[in-house]
């Protein structure tokens, strides 16, 4: 098949996201499986060109595309680059390149307009996404064979099969090219915040210039926004990130800022496609993949690596001397942990720190385990709303010795703090489907998370723990019941569990079984109808 992904984001070249790393190894995954794939991305300030295996200008079909948005014409060029076997086309326009990040502003850009503050979405990310989403469905112009599927990642790609259908309807060349193309549009997070809705009929048509008659597809249950996801729900096959969170949003029982009710009044169904991992960037047998300072195997139950990463983990980064770190200039410590005396339980928190991921339940349930003066360590890592990274700071600083916040980011220290632990917290009040919990289980720690979304793949007691109700002395009940197993039956006591959670993470969950399990039968099932 020919496959056309279509992303603002790819692990390597231009990161924010979990999107990255979707859009990355379901490619990977597709073209090793024998499909052709080609990605479709903005080109940023921040894109990376380094790790490509080819990168040209494209010179073929004419000169640049003519893409109209808020009354202007914006002309895009393209570059086309291949990278282990997928094709790239970056669209390049001042509109892109100026950007500094994906989706935000720097705090560089910050410093050259104040108005951008650090962490604000672009002001103009309706015609980023306008302009880069009708550059792909022109691309026809430029292209001599046509897609049997368009793959749309999230809110930013999913106007594209509208734009696609408009072209067809209006241009026999178009309709002729996309006669037998099919879309899919994946949504990541429905969450709020999450949507690029358009603010009134009249904005959308500014920016799109489709027809009054197809944005009212699109309206939200309110009847005032333009909602992406419901203008694709009429031409595209929809689908989530994992059963449970499909199921959710289908009920309405999860926020998704009104997404809910709309695609109910549609009768839209949506398809839940659990996101694997690519086990082999993680895997603690290889420090080459895992970037941590020692090898081990969980699988195999050995474990003397991952002990000796928590004792260089607490030499070099945790104590109260590391307030700084070197290569980690972007990261400020808050608390430190006292040196092993031999019975510590480490227990660590690794990701964005907002509202969603339940971090206030965390901070009150930790506070609380602590003051049991039980040998219990935490760790946090992420960095987020203030609000929640300055309750993390305090509690860290509260409970001097006994709880570490690195308030920042870093790939290494991220991975190494996880790796350190013996449980790692996902208390989310939803979550899509969530890539952390998969990667302390190949690091060999064990998850305890909320039972919502992506969450519910860990099978209770057998791949991990859940726990029902999201409220801190819940929280705290489900982790002081561990500690008591781990310290009364002795530190053994969950290898067996470690051990299969591994392995059903790898033979379940890695990208290339995902991609030949789920993936390419939707595909086929959508082309076989047309």
């Amino acid at each position: 098949m020919r496959i056309w992904v279509v992303s603002r984001e790819y692990a390597g070249i231009a990161e924010a996201g979990g999107v990255k790393n979707v859009s990355c190894s379901l490619s990977e995954s597709l073209v090793r499986l024998g499909h052709e794939v080609i990605v479709f991305m903005p080109r940023y300030a921040c894109t990376d060109f380094s790790r490509l295996e080819t990168c040209t200008e494209d010179s073929g079909h004419g000169h640049e595309l003519e893409i109209e948005s808020a009354g202007k014409t914006y002309k895009v060029s393209c570059r086309k680059g291949s990278l282990k076997g997928v094709s790239f086309v970056f669209f390049e326009n001042a509109i892109f390149e100026e950007k500094q990040a994906v989706y935000t502003y720097t705090k560089n850009e910050e410093k050259i307009n104040p108005q951008h503050r650090q962490g604000m979405g672009h002001a103009d990310s309706p015609l980023i996404n306008s302009v880069f989403q009708k550059s792909v469905a022109e691309y026809w112009k430029k292209s001599d064979v046509s897609p049997d599927i368009i793959h749309c990642q999230d809110a930013t790609a999913a106007l594209v099969p509208s734009f696609v259908e408009d072209l067809r309807g209006k241009n026999p060349d178009a309709e002729k090219f996309y006669r037998h193309t099919k879309c899919v549009v994946t949504i990541h997070n429905a969450g709020p915040g999450y949507h690029h809705e358009f603010s009134s009929i009249e904005e959308a048509k500014r920016f799109t210039g489709l027809p009054e008659t197809v944005l009212d597809s699109g309206l939200s249950a309110s009847g005032h926004t333009v909602e992406p996801f419901l203008l694709a729900s009429s031409t595209s096959c929809i689908t989530t990130v994992s059963p449970e969170y499909a199921r959710e949003i289908e009920l309405g029982t999860t926020d998704t800022a009104g997404l809910s009710e709309g695609f109910k009044s549609r009768g839209v169904k949506i398809l839940g496609i659990t996101n694997g991992i690519d086990v082999s960037r993680y895997s603690p047998q290889d420090r080459n993949c895992s970037l941590l300072p020692f090898e081990y195997d969980p699988e195999k139950k050995s474990f003397d690596g991952k002990l000796h990463c928590r004792k260089n983990f607490l030499e070099r980064y945790a104590g109260p001397e590391c307030s700084s770190f070197g290569v980690f200039s972007d990261i400020e410590q808050y608390g430190h942990l006292e040196k092993e005396k031999g019975d510590e339980i480490y227990i660590a928190y690794h990701g964005r720190v907002v509202s969603q991921k339940g971090i206030s339940v965390l901070a009150k349930a930790a506070d609380i385990l602590l003051e049991e003066n039980l040998p219990v360590r935490f760790i946090f890592i992420g960095q987020g709303q203030s609000d929640l990274e300055k309750e993390l700071m305090q509690l860290s600083l509260k409970h001097a010795g006994k709880s570490i916040y690195f308030r920042g980011y870093d790939r290494f220290l991220s991975r190494l703090c996880i790796a350190v632990s013996d449980f790692a917290v996902f208390p989310s009040f939803f979550e899509p489907c969530g890539l952390e919990d998969m990667i302390a289980q190949i690091f060999g720690t064990i998850p305890v998370a909320h039972a919502t979304g992506g969450l519910c793949k860990i099978i209770d007691d057998e791949t991990g723990f859940l726990y029902k109700h999201n409220t801190p002395e819940e929280l705290a009940a489900t982790l002081y019941s561990l500690v008591k197993i781990k310290l009364c039956a002795g530190g053994n006591i969950f290898n067996n569990m470690i051990s299969y959670s591994a392995s059903y993470v790898r033979e379940n969950f890695s990208w290339i079984h995902v991609a030949e399990k789920s993936y390419i039968p939707l595909y086929t099932s959508l082309i076989s109808d047309r």
